[in-house]
Order: structure tokens, then C-alpha cells, then sequence
């Protein structure tokens, strides 16, 4: 993760300041209002976004669940076409910055001559200050400010609850793509092989929005490939009594091959069936055999349409 110094080239920009946490539809209209500046104004793209989230600064008894984490918000900002993207420690002495101070520092950090955000974006101590402080300031400094109106119904919290109702759908729809986990694939119990589904097991990143404790249909992504798979999110009540040892097993369909300690991006598409604990390993098999035929009987599951969204 990247704590900003300065910026050491100089060069002109316009900021888009914000949480970003998933980038869905709404950060991808204040990313794209940020490039039409930046290509209408020759000035240099940048993202700024903060680690931790400010509300699990302050309020560390009950965080807020990411949706992605940090290496995977750059990646698909930059996707988008920013050119870089900045992540500032968030703390006490940051938090403490007033509307002025906080336009000064990024005046002075990227040169800035824009700042770009949501119209709901605040900032400062107990978040007192909004667009209409920043607006003033910027204006005293010979900046622009550029408000993004939003859709009060795309925002982070309504994709987190859609996920954690078991509705990947609807989080997709605010997305603008699938929502995924993805981390290294460990050795488990080998369990699933035993009963004639070999599965890889990959644990949510530390801090993760936890999806309802499901079956669900997807896709996977193994060198540039896609594989339909079903993806079991619980601590498997079955073979497990630890509630508290979840992660995402996969049985991956027509494909072979080691897995072990590499990176896979798993997307959940559609909500099956809830994690349930059966009698013994053979009538967990014939579940996951009717959830196989459901899933390989479906059209659903076309991940390419849906990352059209964005």
C-alpha cells in the first residue's frame, strides 16, 4: 500500500477524494466526471482514498465490513483509467484536518487544480465538513470543485447488505460487475475429495464483508480462463463445528490441476441454497450433485454480461 510523500513529478492534477470501498456504479461516475476533467484540462489523474476507512478509525468496536480490499480497489480504479492511485493513512493527526488545511495538503501533495467527489462526501473530525466548506476554500486558493450527483441507492452500505441478505445479484447491479473473493488457495481437510468433489479453499480477507452463508453459483478465472463452480461460504457445519473458521470452498467444473498457494478470483453470481449441516458425507454428496445440475443447467451464469454493466 502506497502512504503518499508528495508528488514527486509535479505535474498538475485533479483529485477524485473518496472512500471508494467496492467502486461501484457511483464512484465510476466521479472517477469518469475525473477524467473528462483531466483530458479537457491536461491535467494528471489521481486518486486519493484512505486506509482505514475513517469510520473504523473511530469507531473500532464495530467496523465497518470492506468490500475490497486495497489491492483490488487500485486495480479497478485504475482499470477505469486513472493513472494513479494514492491511499493516505487515516489518523488522529489526518482526522483532525480542518476544510482548509485538508484542501491545502492536497494542493501542496499533487498540485492539485481539481478535486472531485460525491455530493455526499464529508470529511474533517465528527465528519463536519462537506462539498459547501470545500467549495469556499477551493475558490480562496484559485481551485476547482466538481460534485458528482449520486444515486442515494447506489452506495457501499446497500451492496454490503445485499450480500449479506445472500443476493449477489442485486450487489452486482450496483457494482457494475460480480462481486468476488480472492486470496491464496490452502490445503484443506481434502474432504471434498473423498466424496468425488475436490474443492479449493481460500479464506476472506482480514476485515471482508461476509456474504450469507450459502451455496452459490460463479465463475473462476485461472490463466485468463473462466470455469463455472459452486461456492460453498461458511464454516461447513457438517465436518466443522468451529463457527468461527469460515472460508469460501470451490468445486471448480472441467477443470484439473494444482491450485495450492496461488491467487484465484472466485465470483459469486447467484445464491443456491443456505449452508445447512447434513447426517453424513453421502447425503452431502447428493446435495452438491443436484447443486452441480442446477448450476450446470442454468444460463445465469454468464459473467461476461454481467462486467458489461460497468
Amino acid at each position: 500500500m502506497e502512504q503518499i510523500i508528495n508528488n514527486s513529478d509535479n505535474r498538475p492534477s485533479v483529485v477524485a477524494v473518496g472512500n471508494f470501498d467496492g467502486v461501484h456504479k457511483g464512484h465510476q461516475l466521479v472517477f469518469s466526471h475525473t477524467l473528462k476533467i483531466a483530458a479537457t484540462e491536461n491535467l494528471y489523474s489521481v486518486a486519493l482514498t484512505f486506509s482505514p476507512h475513517p469510520r473504523n478509525f473511530f469507531n473500532t468496536a464495530c467496523p465497518v465490513k470492506m468490500i475490497t480490499d486495497d489491492d483490488y480497489k487500485r486495480e479497478l480504479i485504475l482499470s477505469l483509467g486513472i493513472e494513479k492511485v494514492f491511499f493516505q493513512k487515516f489518523d488522529k493527526e489526518f482526522a483532525s484536518l480542518d476544510s482548509e488545511a485538508f484542501v491545502l495538503y492536497l494542493k501542496n501533495t499533487f498540485s492539485c487544480k481539481a478535486i472531485v467527489c460525491g455530493e455526499n462526501f464529508r470529511f474533517g473530525k465528527g465528519a463536519a465538513y462537506g462539498t459547501d466548506d470545500l467549495s469556499a476554500v477551493c475558490e480562496k486558493y484559485g481551485m476547482k470543485l466538481h460534485v458528482v450527483p449520486v444515486d442515494p441507492y447506489v452506495n457501499s452500505s446497500a451492496v454490503r447488505a445485499f450480500l449479506e441478505q445472500g443476493n449477489p445479484s442485486a450487489a452486482a447491479e450496483l457494482l457494475g460487475r460480480p462481486y468476488s473473493i480472492s486470496s491464496s488457495v490452502f490445503y484443506g481437510k481434502q474432504l471434498g475429495t473423498k466424496i468425488g468433489f475436490p474443492t479449493m479453499n481460500q479464506k476472506l480477507f482480514d476485515g471482508s464483508v461476509v456474504p450469507k452463508f450459502g451455496v452459490y453459483a460463479g465463475f473462476v478465472e485461472i490463466d485468463g480462463k473462466q470455469f463455472k463452480c459452486i461456492v460453498n461460504i461458511g464454516y461447513r457445519p457438517t465436518v466443522n463445528s468451529d463457527i468461527s473458521d469460515v472460508d469460501a470452498e470451490t468445486h471448480i467444473f472441467d477443470f484439473s490441476g494444482d491450485l495450492y498457494g496461488k491467487t484465484v478470483r472466485v465470483y459469486i453470481v447467484e445464491f443456491i441454497r443456505e449452508e445447512r449441516k447434513f447426517k453424513n458425507p453421502i447425503e452431502l454428496s447428493e446435495q452438491i450433485k443436484s447443486d452441480c445440475c442446477f448450476v450446470t443447467e442454468s444460463d445465469f451464469c454468464n459473467l461476461k454480461s454481467m462486467q458489461n454493466q460497468q
